[in-house]
């Protein structure tokens, strides 16, 4: 019992570690809309990936089915964007894209198999319940390759979206730090909801970059790391009090964080 409880929360932290390399660039880079397509692009390769499994038998890891699935959508958007629609107007086009695709795949996967739905829902909400050594060795080498990576770009992408016009004078390859960034984005995004659930993960990609960009002049990094750290382990500690999914303590402290940012804005 022991050993699984020091499982569990070895992964909350590799968890939070890799949330912290990301959430702060996707919000320096304007990317929280972003955020919200890369969720529901995961949750549509999940599902796929649980129908292509359940019916077809092909034996695809369904954490590389959501995250070709989102790496796929997330070009999408950025070849739209600018190009044909506007990026709002590419990010909602994508989005439904991948609803459609959850729920059409969730209706076919529960006319064949008994289990499907469950394993769907276990990619939705997650569970607090079990954690093992794979967890943690994905957890753990998504980490190694995205966090170097975030921190070289992340300065550029930040000049990207705020002057992408001085970006190209400079002789930035724009599309080349995009793309890095989607597919870094839609590696992480695709590990974290494998473990703790897409609706955690959806909460903790905005929320400790947030607070870093808020209450961090100095090091914004470190804060990200600490604060996503802090709301991993936290959350998995009152979903287990609490015998709920991760996503549900991990958003209940996430509120409280998010609360108590506001109420020192306003006391300042």
């Amino acid at each position: 019992m022991i050993d699984l409880l020091i499982l569990i929360y070895l992964s909350a932290a590799a968890g939070g570690l890799l949330v912290g390399s990301i959430s702060l660039p996707l919000i320096l880079s304007r990317g929280t809309l972003f955020a919200l397509t890369m969720t529901h692009s995961v949750l549509g390769g999940a599902i796929l990936g649980v129908y292509l499994n359940a019916v077809l038998g092909l034996g695809i890891p369904i954490p590389v089915t959501a995250f070709l699935t989102a790496l796929i959508l997330s070009i999408l958007v950025a070849e739209l964007s600018g190009r044909v629609f506007s990026e709002d107007v590419a990010i909602a086009l994508v989005v439904s894209i991948a609803t459609t695709i959850t729920v059409v795949f969730s209706y076919l996967v529960v006319q064949v198999s008994s289990t499907g739905l469950a394993q769907a829902w276990l990619y939705v909400a997650g569970s607090s319940a079990i954690a093992t050594s794979e967890d943690l060795q994905k957890m753990l080498s998504a980490l190694v390759v995205v966090a170097p990576l975030m921190h070289l770009i992340t300065r550029e992408l930040k000049y990207i979206a705020f002057d992408l016009d001085g970006a190209i004078a400079m002789g930035l390859n724009v599309r080349v730090y995009r793309y890095l960034f989607f597919g870094l984005s839609a590696l992480a995004t695709s590990i974290l909801a494998s473990s703790i659930g897409i609706l955690a993960t959806h909460i903790l990609l905005a929320v400790p970059g947030a607070l870093a960009v808020k209450l961090a002049r100095r090091a914004p990094y470190l804060l990200s790391y600490l604060s996503a750290i802090g709301l991993t382990l936290g959350g998995f500690l009152i979903s287990q009090l609490l015998r709920i999914p991760p996503s549900g303590g991990i958003g209940i402290l996430s509120a409280f964080a998010i609360l108590g940012m506001v109420v020192k804005r306003e006391q300042a």
